[in-house]
């Protein structure tokens, strides 16, 4: 009886008859995560680690989303061009061939391991970290002493798409570009943007996924829900460049200038035991010149030790770029002009004043949500960290909440996210 049942079945569904074809496309089962296509998907599980990252993700689709971070209105991952990754990349030293291009496309992990070469300085475990130094960068110096101060500059909230948006702006980093080594087709490699993991990825050489430094705010080992680089933070699960540099020589100062103590992932510091903590000044971005002279002061960059100097700043083009003149005027006195000077952006800022605020998102889950206390945590550009605990007292997963975003509409009806999920299926991704 069964196989006068299926045997029809089979050959109507082979020829198609009475669109069957159509009805079983359309009832097949959705696949988290693996509908996305290919190099976002590659780009968000660059973003993601497990037990660190968001419990929930999410991929906008058309309109936009945005999470506040610091002041800055941080994009969500999108499909389409609206998701643009590209960042400057500049290294400016008398070591760096003048006028090299760096490779379109080239990601911002290779910026760590082409300073270390610069610098002569031969990283351990390689291996754990994706970047690579960049060929042709380095002029070989076999008698020349290493340089005595890197200083990193991150433009917080800056993508290429600012800069040509604006370029007459720019004319310091623009003749940084002609004296050094630059691009304006740099890519982070990861996604959402989230300025603290990209600066992260900057300072260690390695991706979110490797470095653990997802967001600007993790899960620790106790499953708590914590702000990076602050008190009870995990951390970063491979070394900075400038950890190991004061492992390898603890004369070697290391410090940050920034407006955020999330800004550390540029520098790090705590990853190898009793190690001197980092000499931090957080502050308005417009102080950094004089907070930079501060640390110059103390002796960075005087001796034949290289020392590390982190720079985070935030503002207008215009701004960033006379700040960061004088920054890298103080540090070229200070030390002779022997310094490897780095700026970097961190990813373009969502700039639509149509995009939703994830605060409405937030707003709308929890509405749909039982029982009176919050199901999210906190959240970041992406994603969403939920309470374990209200789900336990609920007796509901985290499939709640993507079937949530999931059914989320626009103001004009079409659906907000082409894609919601819980943040295990990015471990599955291989098997898309």
């Amino acid at each position: 009886m069964l196989a006068a049942i299926a045997v029809p079945a089979g050959v109507l569904r082979a020829l198609c008859v009475g669109n069957a074809c159509d009805r079983t496309t359309s009832a097949s089962a959705r696949v988290p995560f693996c509908s996305l296509p290919a190099n976002l998907r590659e780009r968000i599980a660059n973003g993601f680690r497990e037990g660190r990252s968001p419990d929930v993700l999410a991929v906008a689709r058309g309109l936009g989303v945005s999470t506040d971070v610091a002041g800055l209105r941080v994009p969500w991952p999108a499909t389409g061009t609206s998701t643009d990754a590209r960042v400057p990349v500049v290294l400016a030293s008398p070591g760096v061939e003048r006028g090299a291009g760096l490779p379109d496309g080239v990601t911002i992990d290779r910026v760590a391991p082409t300073v270390a070469e610069l610098v002569s300085f031969d990283r351990p475990f390689p291996e754990v970290r994706s970047g690579t130094a960049i060929e042709g960068i380095a002029t070989s110096r076999p008698d020349v002493a290493p340089p005595r101060l890197i200083l990193l500059v991150a433009w917080k909230g800056v993508g290429s798409a600012e800069l040509e948006r604006s370029p007459d702006d720019w004319p310091f980093l623009a003749s940084l570009l002609d004296e050094g080594a630059g691009t304006l087709e740099a890519q982070t490699g990861s996604l959402p943007l989230d300025p603290t993991a990209v600066m992260t990825t900057i300072g260690t050489g390695g991706l979110p996924s490797q470095h653990g430094v997802t967001s600007t705010f993790v899960r620790n080992d106790d499953g708590d829900v914590v702000q990076a680089f602050g008190p009870d933070a995990p951390v970063h699960v491979i070394a900075t460049l400038a950890d190991d540099l004061e492992e390898a020589d603890p004369r070697a100062f290391v410090g940050l200038v920034g407006t955020e103590p999330s800004d550390r992932g540029l520098v790090g510091g705590g990853w190898y035991p009793d190690q001197d903590p980092v000499d931090v000044i957080v502050g308005d971005a417009a102080a950094a010149p004089l907070a930079v002279e501060t640390h110059l002061a103390t002796g960075y960059g005087t001796d034949d030790v290289t020392d590390v100097l982190g720079v985070a700043l935030e503002g207008g083009v215009h701004s960033l770029d006379r700040w960061t003149r004088r920054i890298v005027d103080s540090a070229s006195r200070a030390t002779g002009g022997d310094l490897v000077v780095v700026v970097v952006g961190t990813g373009a800022w969502e700039r639509s004043t149509t995009a939703v605020p994830s605060t409405e998102v937030v707003a709308d889950i929890e509405d749909a949500v039982p029982g009176e206390r919050p199901v999210v945590a906190e959240t970041v550009p992406g994603g969403l960290f939920l309470d374990q605990a209200v789900l336990t007292a609920q007796e509901i997963t985290g499939q709640v909440v993507v079937d949530r975003l999931l059914d989320a509409r626009a103001p004009k009806g079409e659906t907000m996210f082409a894609d919601a999920f819980q943040g295990f299926a990015v471990s599955f991704a291989r098997y898309c």
